[in-house]
């Protein structure tokens, strides 16, 4: 081999071997900028599974809460429809009362209206 082609050989080669160092180096920069994103997505994690942990406890309390409420409901929903039953003979008595005084006094009486 001549003089000429082996440095033309090593030029090549000397160039070849930079363009893959380049490559090589933004490969590098790539995975350091990938590294440094991944450790904050770990941290972020972290944080999340701790507020995590903080919203099962949360979340159990209200549960006990509202475990709690619903048998007060109930017993308010009975009382309301105790009350409401209550009305009804309560209105069912005057509206017999108010029948027995107009007929006592011969006062025409109305028809019930549906309703």
């Amino acid at each position: 081999m001549k003089n000429d082609e082996l440095k033309k050989l090593l030029r090549d080669l000397k160039e070849l071997v930079e363009v893959v160092n380049s490559k090589v180096s933004k490969i590098e920069t790539n995975q350091s900028i990938y590294s440094a994103q991944l450790y904050l997505i770990k941290e972020k994690q972290s944080v999340l599974n701790e507020k995590l942990d903080n919203i099962d406890e949360t979340l159990e309390g209200h549960t006990g809460k509202l475990d709690a409420l619903a048998g007060d409901t109930e017993q308010l929903l009975d009382d309301v429809k105790g009350i409401r039953d209550e009305i009804g003979l309560w209105h069912q008595r005057d509206k017999r009362e108010i029948y027995e005084i107009k007929r006592h006094l011969d006062i025409t009486l109305m028809p019930d209206i549906p309703g």
